[in-house]
């Protein structure tokens, strides 16, 4: 920053030599005082000191701003992710789970350019592919042909880059009239496999317009397909890149690949007075210098208001997640039932601590002095409307089991209840009605993992997933039917049951995580309540990635 320009009364050294230079006659030759040239140099130093200061502060304000701009941002985007996922992961479970091409497009038509209902669709294509030794075969198309489809070999060439099933795969194909990114994830089952392949359009100008009501107008931005800000990368941007000024980032990660947000201020984002402050004290001199000290004390309250809001907005977050956390557990039981001859144990264990409220759930129904009627269950995503579907189905489940409803007529009505394509959620369940005296136990699935029986026999710890006839998961399809399976069980046995959180691993095919769990209980020597914290931390560690409920039958005779 220059010095300040010099104040009127510079001139008066250049006057006083004038009249030093013909003094009067009669008259003393007079000099300024030395404290009017102190409080002169004093003033000077103050006004440019304050200059300097206002504009640091001012330099890093705007940093300050900007940086919490781009982490909002970067938030506002990263929550984008998962509607991107989310319709490729649902197709693969729904396959996966023995549904149809048909409930495949029922659910994602909507989501789809060319569907009845796309008001504002998210792919202009979309087909599911099963992978055979002969190549990859589709079984469902919606949309237009897929751009990697018109070569051969490059949807084959694609889908080999899928990292591991439920990782999704992705590709840009940024050139051309029709620039799009192309997306893939592969499904969980070992055979057959499905791939669920997906094309986001991306505007052909890669342009974009920021309404003049969003939160950052402020703010010219790019977002790019990788990590490095190339021309070839650019998907989309509100004013051409690169720019030549002060500019934020972040990388959202976004499946295999990653996305790169770039922004500008395009304005002052703490208003347009700020840069003037330094220009306003050095004009107005000394005059202004307690100006300049209330506008800086102004600036740092300022600022110090600003992270007082954002410790507030934290506290409040906190709470919201305190609270959701409570209606999580008061939506489980607060006790189980006491059977004679049947011990029961169960466990919640919430995922990571910074996402939202979960939908899995567990449930133990006593029907009469020695019958029973348990569930556990797993509603797709998280949030409030997770939880809600994963109440109504619950206590309908407890509803149904009161009335004496069978375990197949009581799944056979929650098809009802929800619906994925209105309600956007799915639900896996197992239900179970046990004859403790007679150690029966009749089990139904809708989608949801096998229990896993543990016994004791010839001396030795034995454990085996009892093998359901899985149905679709409720929400899927209204006309499916659930066959139940009847098991006798030996004495003192053991009935686990569980949701996915318990086996799953991202990059790893689910027979390896049902192996561990079965490996890990022969292992344990302890049975009842500290029996499934050590199977959780056997499983998990101190780090669970998504929730998990554990059900425990034990039989005591």
């Amino acid at each position: 920053m220059g010095q300040p320009p010099p104040s009127s009364d510079a001139t008066l050294p250049a006057a006083a030599g004038v009249l030093d230079a013909a003094p009067p006659a009669g008259a003393t030759a007079r000099h300024l005082h030395t404290a009017s040239v102190i409080v002169a140099i004093a003033g000077v130093v103050i006004v440019g000191a304050l200059a300097w200061v206002t504009g640091v502060v001012n330099s890093h304000t705007q940093a300050h701003l900007l940086g919490v701009q781009t982490r909002d941002a970067a938030l506002v985007l990263g929550e984008v992710v998962p509607t991107v996922e989310q319709p490729l992961e649902t197709a693969v479970a729904v396959m996966d789970a023995g549904g149809s091409p048909a409930d495949v497009a029922r659910y994602l038509a909507p989501e789809v350019g060319t569907g009845t209902n796309a008001q504002h669709p998210l792919f202009d294509s979309f087909s599911v592919w099963r992978e055979t030794a002969g190549g990859a075969r589709e079984v469902l198309a919606l949309g237009r042909q897929p751009a990697l489809a018109t070569e051969p070999g490059r949807l084959a060439s694609f889908f080999a880059t899928i990292d591991a099933p439920r990782s999704m795969a992705v590709k840009g194909i940024l050139t051309g009239p029709h620039p799009q990114i192309a997306v893939a994830e592969e499904g969980v089952g070992t055979s057959p496999r499905y791939v669920a392949y997906g094309e986001l359009p991306i505007s052909p100008s890669h342009r974009a317009t920021a309404p003049t009501t969003s939160a950052f107008q402020n703010l010219s931005d790019a977002i790019y397909l990788g990590k490095r800000p190339t021309a070839r990368a650019l998907l989309t941007a509100t004013t051409p890149f690169p720019s030549t000024g002060v500019t934020g980032s972040a990388v959202i990660p976004f499946g295999q690949s990653s996305l790169l947000f770039v922004d500008s201020p395009t304005a002052p984002l703490g208003g347009g007075v700020l840069p003037l402050l330094p220009w306003i004290i050095a004009v107005t001199g000394t005059m202004l210098v307690v100006g300049a000290v209330l506008a800086t004390e102004w600036l740092a309250r300022r600022r110090r208001l600003a992270e007082r809001l954002a410790q507030e907005n934290h506290r409040l977050y906190s709470e919201q997640r305190t609270i959701a956390q409570s209606l999580q557990q008061a939506l489980l039981p607060q006790a189980l039932p006491t059977v004679e001859g049947l011990a029961l144990a169960a466990r919640y264990v919430p995922g990571d601590p910074t996402a939202d409220i979960g939908g899995d759930w567990y449930d133990v129904i006593r029907c009469g002095e020695r019958h029973l009627v348990f569930t556990v269950g797993d509603v797709s995503g998280h949030g409030i409307p997770a939880a809600n579907a994963m109440a109504s189905l619950h206590f309908a489940i407890r509803a149904y089991a009161a009335q004496g409803d069978s375990a197949p007529t009581i799944l056979g009505k929650l098809t009802s209840l929800l619906d994925i394509a209105r309600d956007g959620h799915f639900a896996t369940v197992l239900l179970g009605q046990l004859d403790v005296s007679r150690r029966e136990a009749t089990l139904v699935s809708a989608g949801h993992l096998p229990p896993l029986l543990v016994w004791d026999g010839g001396g030795e710890r034995k454990a085996m997933f009892i093998e359901t006839r899985s149905g679709s998961p409720i929400g899927v399809s209204r006309t499916d039917s659930y066959d139940p399976v009847t098991v006798s069980l030996p004495p003192r046995a053991r009935l686990l049951a569980y949701t996915d959180g318990l086996v799953e691993r991202c990059g790893e095919h689910l027979d390896v995580g049902l192996e561990r769990l079965r490996q890990t209980v022969i292992g344990l020597d302890d049975t009842g309540s500290d029996t499934l914290d050590e199977v959780v931390r056997a499983l998990t560690g101190d780090d669970a990635r998504d929730d998990i409920a554990l059900l425990e039958l034990r039989w005591t005779s």
